[in-house]
């Protein structure tokens, strides 16, 4: 019965310009749709100045729409507001000038739809969203796309229910997102009657392992609308992914060794600020205490050693050492008997020491108790 309805159409078309004869109708006539985006488009050859084109519409459920006009030099028409996926569609262009026009091209319309089971001679289809493939390690990959919903559904008209009907408002509440069904195929075995109602459509699928590459052929219905992947879905190559892990690793060395460098020049600069006073580093051994050069007296007071190994750095503090012991001046007399000469040989010592090129320091000698001697020693 519709089919009918249709044919009366085109009859009505036909009838109306047969009297056309003296204008050429267009050529090559064709109409591109998809993702809800329909173009009609011809050519005309030496086209006189004055030629317009009427683009007749017939519509399956309300008969003929409004015809739409385009002048020179356009050569096509933009028929997206024809997406009711309700409804079928016929359309025919037709060359005017002034009060004559050509024959309707084609000849028999162009008739087309975007019902999945529409008897039409061109179906409309949608293309599925981007589609992620991953291998797992369980001789498996994982399929992921996003509903198509989401990317079509400010195109489409309101939602229909089983019966091909308008939802209900509370209805459409209560579902968010319509059922997406869609067929895999995948290494010549298929996977039937996969449902999606989530934003993110996701599927395990089991794969050959003997298999080198495992691609996938989608094919799906939305809303009575035919969606179809638009190539075959392999998973990533592993060259790929061996690039990205040397990316990873490469960049956590890089920042590896920064920290490191950076651990080096902050423990520099804290070791440079406390670093021990000089008179605390030894080098090559236990440094010899310096020896005495005794100033010689007359007088028979035993002499006394006050003089201590003074460190590097160190001040000599005056008067503050005690006398040695009895040992330790006998030690000191064995060892330096030539304290006890005559005054002519210190005259002499003093002569020789301005000669001496190494430096010598003033000693303080106690004689006795109540008596001290200044020396010096090499």
């Amino acid at each position: 019965m519709e089919w009918t309805c249709l044919n009366h159409l085109v009859v009505f078309f036909l009838l109306s310009y047969m009297t056309s004869a003296h204008v050429a109708p267009p050529n090559n006539v064709t109409l591109h749709c998809g993702n809800l985006v329909n173009k009609v488009a011809w050519t005309y050859d030496h086209p006189p100045p004055g030629l317009r084109f009427r683009v007749d519409i017939g519509k399956l459920s309300d008969g003929v729409i409004a015809p739409l006009w385009v002048d020179l030099p356009d050569l096509q028409a933009n028929m997206s507001f024809l997406s009711d996926q309700r409804d079928d569609y016929l359309l025919m262009v037709t060359a005017v000038l002034a009060e004559e026009e050509s024959e309707a091209a084609p000849a028999n319309g162009i008739s087309f739809s975007y019902f999945i089971d529409s008897p039409a001679t061109q179906k409309c289809s949608l293309d599925l969203p981007p589609v992620t493939v991953l291998d797992q390690e369980d001789n498996t990959i994982l399929l992921s796309f996003q509903h198509p919903w989401l990317m079509y559904q400010h195109g489409l008209p309101p939602r229909l229910d089983s019966r091909g009907k308008k939802r209900r408002r509370h209805e459409q509440l209560d579902n968010p997102l319509p059922v997406f069904k869609y067929d895999v195929t995948l290494s010549k075995k298929q996977y039937t009657h996969l449902r999606c109602t989530e934003e993110v459509c996701e599927r395990k699928l089991p794969v050959d392992p003997g298999l080198q590459e495992h691609c996938a052929v989608i094919r799906g219905e939305l809303e009575r609308i035919s969606v179809h992947g638009t190539q075959d879905y392999c998973p990533q190559p592993v060259q790929g992914n061996k690039h990205a892990v040397i990316l990873v690793v490469g960049s956590l060395l890089v920042l590896a060794a920064a920290s490191i460098l950076l651990l080096m020049i902050c423990r520099k600069k804290t070791k440079a600020s406390s670093e021990l006073p000089p008179f605390l580093h030894f080098k090559g051994g236990v440094e010899e205490v310096p020896k005495a050069s005794l100033a010689v007296s007359n007088s028979s007071s035993p002499l006394l050693l006050t003089e201590q190994p003074v460190l590097p750095g160190e001040s000599e503090p005056p008067g503050e050492s005690e006398p040695p012991g009895e040992d330790d001046v006998g030690d000191a007399e064995e060892e330096k008997p030539q304290a006890y000469m005559g005054s002519d040989d210190i005259e002499e010592d003093a002569e020789t020491s301005d000669n001496d090129p190494y430096e010598r320091r003033n000693v303080v000698v106690r004689l006795s108790l109540d008596e001290d001697m200044e020396g010096y020693r090499g």
